[in-house]
């Protein structure tokens, strides 16, 4: 089983992306993926939106993901793959989760075959520096722990602009892929999902 943790601030577009993305996903992989939704303020517009377009979706309402519902998500993951036996289950956690103690919970989530883990971080182009300056911290736990990065709502910033936050993001997290993309309008969401496959 694959567990996708796809991470970013309030705002940034996670909801957008994983709407844009989740069919593609599903087609070309024929996997069954499970969303679980858990944010402040938006958990229950999020679980009504992907509940209409026919997803699967668990929500966890009263807190993150990574902290105060540690065991509630370790319940909730074993509750999906007892009742729904999914392929994947994608994790969008709170704004200001971070990936890498949402996967150290998880580990300990025991089962007979093994978990394959990713994490992927939406980072709002659009309000970038005043992100990076009011929430350094945890916007960059979020960029070092993601094994994608996507750098979102492209299409209202100049190409300059682009590249300039692109190397920023470099010196935080050198390794991965940054994928300028814009979820509203679909631009490179296909490269999102071929990133995801072909990890």
């Amino acid at each position: 089983m694959d567990i996708l943790i796809v991470a970013g601030f309030l705002g940034s577009g996670k909801t957008t992306l994983v709407l844009s993305v989740i069919g593609s996903l599903i087609d070309r992989t024929d996997r069954k993926v499970v969303v679980i939704v858990n944010d402040f303020g938006t958990v229950g517009i999020d679980g009504s939106l992907m509940t209409k377009y026919g997803l699967e979706v668990m929500e966890l309402a009263s807190g993150c993901v990574c902290c105060t519902l540690g065991p509630d998500l370790l319940q909730t993951v074993k509750d999906i793959e007892e009742k729904l036996r999914p392929d994947m289950i994608l994790v969008e956690p709170t704004g200001v989760a971070d990936p890498q103690a949402i996967i150290k919970v998880l580990e300990h989530y025991k089962r007979n075959g093994p978990i394959r883990f990713q994490s992927a971080v939406v980072v709002d182009a659009s309000r970038f520096d005043v992100i990076l300056k009011a929430l350094g911290p945890p916007m960059t736990a979020q960029v070092r722990a993601a094994d994608i990065i996507m750098l979102n709502k492209m299409d209202t910033v100049p190409e300059a602009e682009l590249r300039r936050m692109e190397a920023v993001l470099r010196t935080i997290n050198a390794e991965v892929p940054i994928i300028p993309i814009s979820a509203v309008q679909g631009t490179n969401v296909e490269r999102f999902v071929e990133a995801v496959i072909g990890r």
